[in-house]
């Protein structure tokens, strides 16, 4: 599946508009820092970056969280 191209910008605003979908579900607000991915050099599926969301006190949603991480890795990547 071919990726698309966006900025670190980008990225991060549709994560941030993917976790609020999720939260929109949750009892609790959902509480989650979104940084900008870091480039790295693409592995074998071909992501060229990552990202560690940061939950705030009182929240655990990491495995949803990361779960839209990995699926947008394979969806985007990073320009050269």
């Amino acid at each position: 599946m071919p990726k698309t191209v966006c900025s670190a910008e980008q990225i991060r605003d549709e994560t941030e508009s993917r976790v609020a979908k999720i939260s929109a579900d949750l009892p609790e607000a959902l509480r989650v820092r979104i940084p900008l991915p870091e480039r790295h050099p693409p592995d074998a599926a071909g992501r060229n970056w990552n990202m560690v969301p940061l939950n705030k006190e009182g929240t655990d949603f990491t495995r949803e969280v990361r779960r839209i991480v990995e699926d947008m890795r394979t969806e985007f990547v990073l320009p050269d």
